[in-house]
């Protein structure tokens, strides 16, 4: 089961290549696919080389678990130097493995809704008890687990794919840790608890991959996916429901006095795996969601004081349209006022001069009296 982002993580191939990265051709792509075929048909036969087995033996021993988990955290930083220095500079990757990665990720859901079909029909129609049961082995649950544990191996997958496409901030520490102690906890189960209450986690963690595949093919095709802010919810849901399982089946157990030690080992490791994946995944949860709501805070806030400075960019025009207005009054006053002095000067000068003409038409009368007195005198 990987782990979701959210964001996010998702998968995204509409981000365009750079021009110097070589374009797949059709011939290209499918020959990818082709290559994931070959490798999920030898997976194919080496889960399903067994009909039907009771699982009451060993299936193989520790040392294939240590090679392939240790191959598993060995190879990611050698894939991502390979993938960085020789395919990412010259191949658009992402376009690659589109049709790869559709036909894993409807394998998978395929895959494990059979499992969760296979489950469900021993439960309701094969006998096989619900809870509080140690050693029913007979009704096709300890296959459902096999196949269940060799699923765990196929999905290192689901991280070489991230690995591939340069998404290398989704290869946390909780993505590798779950993928690695996941594997070693279905090893331990199907050596030495394969049969009775072992089913219900397989059951459970088969139901959610089927939601979270699925939700990829959906991405991959760019179709809306109704359930995706519930996938996180729902692997939290599966964490804590196998911690009570097993804590009253545990119960049930110990009333009955068959309980071994290995019931009690695999018991002891299920909850600590149920309880560890709890704890990162609600760190997880909690950090990418407040990351989000602080995300959302700000951009209402930006949207808040863009709002306002339009509003403060408005009532300034305003204010400055008015005061405008005000200057132009102010101004065209002026003017009037202007021109009323002009009047005013030239109705000043008119009389000025009217005055003068009338003292000098008054000095040449009082001349002419004179020299008329001085010639009858």
């Amino acid at each position: 089961m990987a782990s979701i982002s959210p964001p996010a993580s998702s998968i995204q191939f509409a981000v365009k290549a750079p021009p110097f990265q070589k374009q797949p051709s059709l011939l290209g792509r499918y020959s990818c696919a082709a290559i994931s075929c070959a490798i999920f048909s030898v997976w194919f036969q080496l889960a399903f080389q067994f009909n039907e087995p009771d699982n009451t033996h060993k299936i193989h021993s520790y040392h294939t678990p240590l090679f392939l988990t240790t191959f598993y955290l060995v190879s990611l930083p050698l894939l991502k130097r390979i993938t960085q220095k020789y395919l990412s500079p010259y191949y658009d990757v992402r376009a690659y493995l589109k049709e790869t990665m559709v036909l894993y990720n409807v394998a998978q859901v395929a895959l494990n809704g059979w499992m969760v079909y296979r489950f469900i029909d021993a439960l309701v129609y094969r006998g096989h008890p619900f809870i509080g049961d140690m050693h029913t082995i007979n009704t096709g649950t300890p296959f459902i687990t096999w196949v269940h544990y060799c699923d765990k191996y196929l999905e290192f997958f689901d991280t070489y794919f991230m690995v591939l496409r340069g998404r290398m901030d989704q290869v946390s520490f909780l993505h590798v840790y779950h993928h690695y102690s996941i594997t070693w906890a279905w090893f331990f189960a199907i050596n030495l608890f394969p049969g009775g209450d072992s089913y219900f986690g397989a059951m459970l963690n088969s139901f959610i991959h089927v939601l979270m595949y699925s939700y990829y093919v959906l991405a991959l095709l760019k179709i809306p996916c109704p359930w995706k802010r519930f996938i996180t919810q729902a692997q939290l849901l599966q964490f804590t429901s196998v911690v009570i399982y097993n804590i009253f089946g545990l119960r049930m157990w110990l009333k009955s006095g068959e309980c071994e030690w290995q019931h009690l080992t695999c018991t002891a490791i299920q909850v600590w795996e149920m309880m560890s994946l709890f704890l990162l995944f609600s760190f997880f949860y909690k950090r990418s969601y407040s990351n989000k709501a602080k995300t959302a805070s700000s951009k209402n806030k930006l949207e808040r004081l863009s709002s306002e400075d339009t509003i403060q960019t408005v009532s300034s025009d305003d204010t400055l349209s008015s005061g405008d207005s005000k200057a132009a009054s102010i101004a065209k006053d002026s003017s009037k006022l202007s021109s009323n002095d002009d009047e005013c000067h030239k109705v000043v000068k008119a009389v000025v001069k009217g005055a003068a003409n009338v003292a000098e038409a008054t000095t040449r009368d009082m001349k002419k009296v004179k020299s008329r007195v001085v010639k009858v005198c």
